[in-house]
Protein backbone atom coordinates (compact mmCIF):
# COMPACT_ATOMS: atom_id res chain seq x y z
CA UNK A 1 0.00 0.00 0.00
CA UNK A 2 1.30 3.83 -0.40
CA UNK A 3 0.95 5.04 2.90
CA UNK A 4 2.68 7.98 4.28
CA UNK A 5 2.95 9.23 7.57
CA UNK A 6 2.91 12.92 9.46
CA UNK A 7 3.00 14.64 12.10
CA UNK A 8 -0.14 16.65 13.06
CA UNK A 9 0.50 20.40 13.01
CA UNK A 10 -2.30 23.58 13.11
CA UNK A 11 -2.77 23.18 9.91
CA UNK A 12 -4.45 20.20 9.13
CA UNK A 13 -6.21 19.77 12.74
CA UNK A 14 -9.65 20.27 11.43
CA UNK A 15 -9.01 17.04 9.09
CA UNK A 16 -7.76 14.91 12.19
CA UNK A 17 -10.01 15.99 14.65
CA UNK A 18 -13.09 14.83 11.55
CA UNK A 19 -11.14 11.55 11.32
CA UNK A 20 -10.97 11.32 15.57
CA UNK A 21 -14.88 11.59 15.21
CA UNK A 22 -14.93 8.81 12.85
CA UNK A 23 -12.65 6.51 14.28
CA UNK A 24 -13.94 4.05 16.86
CA UNK A 25 -11.08 4.31 18.86
CA UNK A 26 -11.43 7.89 18.99
CA UNK A 27 -12.24 10.18 21.72
CA UNK A 28 -11.83 14.18 23.53
CA UNK A 29 -8.19 12.87 24.11
CA UNK A 30 -6.90 12.23 20.66
CA UNK A 31 -8.02 15.82 19.74
CA UNK A 32 -6.29 18.61 18.68
CA UNK A 33 -7.66 20.32 21.84
CA UNK A 34 -6.45 17.70 24.16
CA UNK A 35 -3.41 17.98 22.80
CA UNK A 36 -3.73 21.85 23.45
CA UNK A 37 -4.79 21.25 26.89
CA UNK A 38 -1.69 18.84 28.22
CA UNK A 39 0.88 20.87 26.49
CA UNK A 40 -0.56 23.70 28.37
CA UNK A 41 -0.28 21.98 31.58
CA UNK A 42 2.89 19.98 31.40
CA UNK A 43 6.09 20.52 29.84
CA UNK A 44 6.37 17.74 26.96
CA UNK A 45 5.56 17.39 24.10
CA UNK A 46 2.36 16.13 22.68
CA UNK A 47 2.87 14.43 19.19
CA UNK A 48 -0.19 13.40 16.84
CA UNK A 49 0.62 11.12 13.66
CA UNK A 50 -1.95 10.44 10.96
CA UNK A 51 -0.95 7.72 8.26
CA UNK A 52 -2.21 8.67 4.92
CA UNK A 53 -3.18 6.92 2.09
CA UNK A 54 -3.39 9.87 -1.34
CA UNK A 55 -5.20 12.11 0.98
CA UNK A 56 -7.46 10.20 3.44
CA UNK A 57 -6.27 9.65 6.59
CA UNK A 58 -6.30 5.84 7.78
CA UNK A 59 -5.44 5.80 11.33
CA UNK A 60 -2.76 7.47 14.02
CA UNK A 61 -1.06 7.41 16.99
CA UNK A 62 -1.07 9.59 19.68
CA UNK A 63 1.74 10.29 22.33
CA UNK A 64 3.41 11.92 24.71
CA UNK A 65 7.00 12.37 24.14
CA UNK A 66 9.64 12.89 26.94
CA UNK A 67 13.31 12.91 26.65
CA UNK A 68 14.68 10.31 29.59
CA UNK A 69 18.52 9.38 29.41
CA UNK A 70 19.16 10.44 26.46
CA UNK A 71 16.61 8.25 25.02
CA UNK A 72 13.31 9.40 23.27
CA UNK A 73 10.09 7.58 24.77
CA UNK A 74 6.44 7.26 23.82
CA UNK A 75 3.94 7.38 26.91
CA UNK A 76 0.34 8.12 27.57
CA UNK A 77 -0.19 11.32 29.24
CA UNK A 78 -1.18 12.29 32.79
CA UNK A 79 -5.22 12.19 32.96
CA UNK A 80 -5.31 10.79 29.87
CA UNK A 81 -7.33 7.63 30.15
CA UNK A 82 -6.85 6.37 26.23
CA UNK A 83 -3.79 8.18 23.93
CA UNK A 84 -2.80 5.42 21.47
CA UNK A 85 -3.78 3.73 17.81
CA UNK A 86 -7.10 4.73 16.01
CA UNK A 87 -8.12 3.46 12.87
CA UNK A 88 -10.85 4.50 10.25
CA UNK A 89 -13.78 2.17 9.99
CA UNK A 90 -13.77 0.12 7.06
CA UNK A 91 -16.20 0.08 4.51
CA UNK A 92 -15.69 -3.23 3.92
CA UNK A 93 -18.49 -5.65 4.47
CA UNK A 94 -15.82 -8.97 4.33
CA UNK A 95 -14.39 -9.30 7.21
CA UNK A 96 -11.58 -10.62 5.40
CA UNK A 97 -10.86 -6.95 3.53
CA UNK A 98 -11.74 -5.01 6.67
CA UNK A 99 -8.68 -6.53 9.27
CA UNK A 100 -6.37 -6.88 6.54
CA UNK A 101 -6.46 -3.06 5.63
CA UNK A 102 -6.51 -2.90 9.35
CA UNK A 103 -3.57 -4.99 10.23
CA UNK A 104 -1.75 -3.02 7.40
CA UNK A 105 -2.18 0.30 8.97
CA UNK A 106 -1.17 -0.76 12.21
CA UNK A 107 1.70 -2.49 11.10
CA UNK A 108 3.10 0.65 9.51
CA UNK A 109 2.26 3.12 12.53
CA UNK A 110 4.43 0.26 14.86
CA UNK A 111 7.42 0.20 12.84
CA UNK A 112 7.13 3.73 12.23
CA UNK A 113 7.29 4.35 16.11
CA UNK A 114 10.13 1.82 16.89
CA UNK A 115 12.48 3.63 14.55
CA UNK A 116 12.11 6.83 16.94
CA UNK A 117 12.00 5.74 19.97
CA UNK A 118 13.24 3.56 22.65
CA UNK A 119 10.08 2.71 24.44
CA UNK A 120 6.76 2.96 23.98
CA UNK A 121 3.91 2.55 26.54
CA UNK A 122 0.46 3.30 25.58
CA UNK A 123 -3.49 2.54 27.13
CA UNK A 124 -5.80 2.09 23.90
CA UNK A 125 -9.41 2.70 23.59
CA UNK A 126 -11.60 -0.28 24.64
CA UNK A 127 -12.84 -0.19 20.75
CA UNK A 128 -8.87 -0.93 19.86
CA UNK A 129 -9.67 -5.18 20.26
CA UNK A 130 -7.51 -6.89 17.67
CA UNK A 131 -4.03 -6.46 19.10
CA UNK A 132 -2.38 -9.30 16.65
CA UNK A 133 -0.05 -7.09 14.84
CA UNK A 134 1.43 -5.68 18.38
CA UNK A 135 1.77 -9.47 18.64
CA UNK A 136 3.15 -10.51 15.69
CA UNK A 137 5.94 -7.42 16.27
CA UNK A 138 6.72 -8.60 19.74
CA UNK A 139 5.00 -5.82 21.75
CA UNK A 140 3.71 -6.49 25.45
CA UNK A 141 -0.02 -6.97 25.31
CA UNK A 142 -1.28 -5.87 28.71
CA UNK A 143 -5.16 -6.37 29.57
CA UNK A 144 -6.20 -3.49 31.88
CA UNK A 145 -9.83 -3.08 32.65
CA UNK A 146 -12.38 -0.18 33.72
CA UNK A 147 -16.10 0.23 34.18
CA UNK A 148 -18.58 1.67 32.45
CA UNK A 149 -21.87 3.10 33.99
CA UNK A 150 -25.24 3.26 32.12
CA UNK A 151 -27.30 6.24 32.78
CA UNK A 152 -30.09 5.70 30.46
CA UNK A 153 -32.46 5.33 33.32
CA UNK A 154 -31.61 6.74 36.70
CA UNK A 155 -34.43 4.47 38.04
CA UNK A 156 -32.97 1.75 36.85
CA UNK A 157 -29.53 2.59 37.84
CA UNK A 158 -30.45 3.69 41.37
CA UNK A 159 -31.98 0.14 42.02
CA UNK A 160 -29.36 -1.56 40.81
CA UNK A 161 -26.62 0.33 43.20
CA UNK A 162 -25.79 -2.22 46.31
CA UNK A 163 -28.13 -1.34 48.89
CA UNK A 164 -25.16 -0.19 50.79
CA UNK A 165 -24.21 2.32 48.69
CA UNK A 166 -28.23 3.45 48.66
CA UNK A 167 -28.17 3.76 52.20
CA UNK A 168 -24.53 5.73 52.45
CA UNK A 169 -25.88 7.84 49.54
CA UNK A 170 -29.29 8.84 51.66
CA UNK A 171 -27.29 9.35 54.85
CA UNK A 172 -24.79 11.61 53.28
CA UNK A 173 -27.55 13.52 51.57
CA UNK A 174 -28.98 14.60 55.57
CA UNK A 175 -25.37 15.14 56.81
CA UNK A 176 -25.48 19.05 56.31
CA UNK A 177 -23.49 18.64 53.18
CA UNK A 178 -23.98 20.89 50.45
CA UNK A 179 -23.28 20.08 46.82
CA UNK A 180 -23.06 22.62 43.75
CA UNK A 181 -21.54 22.52 40.40
CA UNK A 182 -18.39 24.99 40.91
CA UNK A 183 -16.31 26.89 38.69
CA UNK A 184 -12.47 27.44 38.77
CA UNK A 185 -10.89 26.97 41.97
CA UNK A 186 -8.44 24.74 40.54
CA UNK A 187 -5.89 25.37 43.82
CA UNK A 188 -8.74 24.02 46.09
CA UNK A 189 -9.13 21.30 43.58
CA UNK A 190 -5.41 20.34 43.44
CA UNK A 191 -5.21 20.73 47.32
CA UNK A 192 -7.81 18.17 47.97
CA UNK A 193 -5.64 15.76 44.84
CA UNK A 194 -2.79 16.06 47.05
CA UNK A 195 -4.13 14.99 50.26
CA UNK A 196 -6.04 11.97 48.29
CA UNK A 197 -2.62 10.75 47.30
CA UNK A 198 -1.28 11.51 50.33
CA UNK A 199 -3.60 9.29 52.23
CA UNK A 200 -1.51 6.23 50.62
CA UNK A 201 1.61 7.76 51.37
CA UNK A 202 2.33 8.14 47.88
CA UNK A 203 3.55 11.30 45.82
CA UNK A 204 1.16 13.12 43.70
CA UNK A 205 2.42 12.98 39.66
CA UNK A 206 -0.39 15.46 38.33
CA UNK A 207 0.96 19.18 38.51
CA UNK A 208 -1.57 22.05 39.80
CA UNK A 209 -0.56 23.32 36.04
CA UNK A 210 -2.27 20.37 34.40
CA UNK A 211 -5.15 20.84 37.24
CA UNK A 212 -5.57 24.38 36.83
CA UNK A 213 -5.73 24.17 32.54
CA UNK A 214 -8.37 21.24 32.73
CA UNK A 215 -10.93 23.10 35.66
CA UNK A 216 -10.48 26.61 33.82
CA UNK A 217 -9.94 26.11 30.32
CA UNK A 218 -12.57 28.02 28.16
CA UNK A 219 -12.05 25.71 25.52
CA UNK A 220 -13.60 22.86 27.64
CA UNK A 221 -16.34 24.88 29.12
CA UNK A 222 -19.29 22.98 27.00
CA UNK A 223 -18.22 19.49 28.10
CA UNK A 224 -17.00 19.56 31.82
CA UNK A 225 -18.66 19.55 34.91
CA UNK A 226 -16.90 19.90 38.35
CA UNK A 227 -19.05 19.03 41.50
CA UNK A 228 -18.44 20.02 45.00
CA UNK A 229 -19.10 19.40 48.31
CA UNK A 230 -18.82 21.97 50.95
CA UNK A 231 -18.90 21.39 55.00
CA UNK A 232 -21.81 23.95 56.38
CA UNK A 233 -19.45 26.27 57.06
CA UNK A 234 -18.58 26.64 53.54
CA UNK A 235 -15.57 24.02 53.17
CA UNK A 236 -14.60 22.04 50.10
CA UNK A 237 -13.87 18.59 51.24
CA UNK A 238 -14.92 16.45 47.94
CA UNK A 239 -14.76 17.26 44.12
CA UNK A 240 -15.71 15.69 40.96
CA UNK A 241 -14.08 16.68 37.52
CA UNK A 242 -15.65 15.29 34.33
CA UNK A 243 -15.67 15.76 31.05
CA UNK A 244 -17.74 14.19 27.91
CA UNK A 245 -17.37 13.93 24.39
CA UNK A 246 -19.53 12.70 21.55
CA UNK A 247 -19.49 8.83 22.98
CA UNK A 248 -19.20 9.26 27.05
CA UNK A 249 -18.43 11.21 29.97
CA UNK A 250 -15.19 10.41 31.37
CA UNK A 251 -14.60 10.65 35.32
CA UNK A 252 -11.49 12.15 35.25
CA UNK A 253 -10.90 13.80 38.27
CA UNK A 254 -11.88 12.74 42.24
CA UNK A 255 -10.50 13.89 45.82
CA UNK A 256 -11.45 14.47 48.81
CA UNK A 257 -10.15 14.85 52.54
CA UNK A 258 -9.52 11.60 54.30
CA UNK A 259 -11.10 12.86 57.23
CA UNK A 260 -14.60 12.81 55.64
CA UNK A 261 -14.81 9.82 53.64
CA UNK A 262 -16.90 8.45 56.54
CA UNK A 263 -19.48 10.70 55.57
CA UNK A 264 -20.67 9.16 51.95
CA UNK A 265 -19.65 12.33 50.24
CA UNK A 266 -17.84 10.17 47.32
CA UNK A 267 -20.65 8.17 46.63
CA UNK A 268 -23.07 11.00 47.20
CA UNK A 269 -21.21 13.31 44.44
CA UNK A 270 -21.14 10.52 41.89
CA UNK A 271 -25.18 10.04 41.96
CA UNK A 272 -25.25 13.78 41.62
CA UNK A 273 -22.63 13.92 39.03
CA UNK A 274 -25.19 11.27 37.01
CA UNK A 275 -28.38 12.97 37.21
CA UNK A 276 -26.14 15.69 36.04
CA UNK A 277 -25.32 14.17 32.80
CA UNK A 278 -28.62 12.24 32.41
CA UNK A 279 -29.78 15.92 31.42
CA UNK A 280 -27.32 16.31 29.02
CA UNK A 281 -28.05 14.09 27.86
CA UNK A 282 -24.97 11.94 28.18
CA UNK A 283 -25.81 7.96 28.29
CA UNK A 284 -22.15 6.43 29.55
CA UNK A 285 -19.70 7.73 32.03
CA UNK A 286 -16.31 5.72 31.83
CA UNK A 287 -15.40 5.58 35.82
CA UNK A 288 -11.78 5.27 34.43
CA UNK A 289 -9.82 2.32 35.79
CA UNK A 290 -10.64 -0.85 37.78
CA UNK A 291 -6.70 -1.89 38.04
CA UNK A 292 -6.14 -0.97 41.89
CA UNK A 293 -8.18 -3.55 44.08
CA UNK A 294 -9.22 -1.40 46.41
CA UNK A 295 -10.55 1.52 43.98
CA UNK A 296 -12.25 -1.31 41.94
CA UNK A 297 -14.11 -2.62 45.05
CA UNK A 298 -15.58 0.49 45.92
CA UNK A 299 -16.98 1.42 41.83
CA UNK A 300 -18.00 -2.22 41.36
CA UNK A 301 -20.95 -1.17 44.39
CA UNK A 302 -22.62 0.91 41.86
CA UNK A 303 -22.64 -2.28 39.58
CA UNK A 304 -21.19 -1.07 36.23
CA UNK A 305 -19.88 -3.24 33.01
CA UNK A 306 -16.47 -4.36 33.17
CA UNK A 307 -14.55 -2.83 30.50
CA UNK A 308 -11.76 -4.70 29.03
CA UNK A 309 -8.71 -2.35 27.23
CA UNK A 310 -5.46 -2.97 25.92
CA UNK A 311 -1.84 -1.62 27.29
CA UNK A 312 0.55 -2.11 24.20
CA UNK A 313 4.42 -1.79 25.11
CA UNK A 314 7.59 -2.37 23.52
CA UNK A 315 11.33 -1.95 24.43
CA UNK A 316 13.61 -1.04 21.76
CA UNK A 317 16.68 -0.77 23.65
CA UNK A 318 17.61 -3.36 26.39
CA UNK A 319 20.50 -1.26 28.21
CA UNK A 320 17.63 1.46 28.51
CA UNK A 321 15.25 -0.48 29.60
CA UNK A 322 17.80 -1.91 32.19
CA UNK A 323 18.45 1.62 33.62
CA UNK A 324 15.16 2.98 33.94
CA UNK A 325 14.14 -0.13 35.66
CA UNK A 326 16.48 0.03 38.19
CA UNK A 327 15.96 3.63 38.87
CA UNK A 328 12.75 2.95 38.95
CA UNK A 329 13.64 0.36 41.49
CA UNK A 330 15.60 2.87 43.83
CA UNK A 331 13.17 5.37 43.74
CA UNK A 332 10.90 2.88 45.54
CA UNK A 333 12.89 2.06 47.86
Amino acid sequence: MNFHIEEIQTGNKAAWDAFVRESSQGSLFSTFLWKKILEAGIPFKQRIYALYEKDQILGGVVLTEKKQLGHYTALNALLSPYLGFLLLPSASTKISDKLSKEHEVLSSLIKFLEKRYAQIDLNNAPELNDVRPFIQRHWQTIPRYTYYLNLANLNALWENFDGSVRRIIKKAQTSGLHVSHITGHPTEIFSLLEATWGKHSDINPIPESLVREIVTSGDLESQRIVIGAHTPEGKLISVIVCLWDWNRAYYLIAASEPEHLSTGVNSLLIWELAGYLSKIPVTQLDFIGGNIPNIARFKETFNPQLINYYRTERWNSLLFKMIKKAGQYILRR
